[in-house]
């Protein structure tokens, strides 16, 4: 009776520090941070959903709001900000992969006041900002085989054609690969390579006594 008890009290621990990390830390119910919002357009989100992550400088700062398509095609996303920072001229805000594997974020490049010689302004505004998408890799790679396949076909044809030739012995390079007499060339010729050093160190004494004789004249 007492180890059950112990043990359905560890259970109420654990419980109560999951539901701690799930719900109160993730701010799901109780927000501790005071928010402010900009409004972005995009003209692609690629995934983009709402209650993404918006970082500053990799920073985690915000999340997505709201997401909506508008009547020229682009889309208006609303971010709820709680990181106050300082927008500049020639800032950038891209929709950027989380990871490999999927998820996005929006990821805000503030810019800098000054670069390279030039002055940018601060931009006070932060309503209709412009925003980018940044090309999945994985999506363009897709996209590159679906219009090159005839090409791509053609190609591990012939690599295919490649390796039955050098399997079934023919070619330069299916010999080399499957006759044994070029193993047993290249062994001689590695043995007869051996002999000749060996040779060399018998009779490196005598040319060693016949330079040194040489010199005294």
């Amino acid at each position: 009776m007492k180890n059950e008890v112990i043990v359905g009290i560890f259970f109420f621990i654990a419980l109560t520090i999951l539901g701690y990390f799930t719900i109160i830390m993730s701010g799901e119910i109780f927000e501790t941070h005071q928010y402010y919002k900009i409004t972005v357009v995009f003209p692609n989100i690629d995934g983009l959903e709402k209650t993404s992550k918006v970082k500053v400088n990799g920073v985690l700062s915000g999340a997505v709001e709201e997401v909506k398509l508008m009547a020229d095609n682009n889309v208006f996303v609303t971010l709820k900000m709680y990181n106050k920072f300082i927008l500049y001229e020639g800032y950038k805000i891209k929709v950027r992969s989380e990871t490999a594997l999927g998820g996005k974020f929006v990821g805000i490049d503030p810019g800098i006041g000054f670069k390279n010689g030039k002055t940018y302004a601060i931009i006070h505004g932060r309503n209709n900002l412009k925003g980018d998408s940044t090309a999945d890799i994985f999506s363009e790679l897709g996209d590159l085989i679906a219009e090159n396949r005839a090409n791509v076909y053609k190609t591990i044809q012939n690599i295919r054609d490649i390796t039955t030739k050098i399997n079934t012995g023919q070619g330069t390079l299916g010999k080399l690969v499957n006759e044994n007499k070029v193993y047993n060339n290249a062994d001689d010729l590695i043995k007869d390579l051996r002999e000749t050093i060996e040779d060399a160190r018998e009779q490196a004494p005598i040319t060693s006594f016949i330079r040194a004789a040489l010199l005294a004249f």
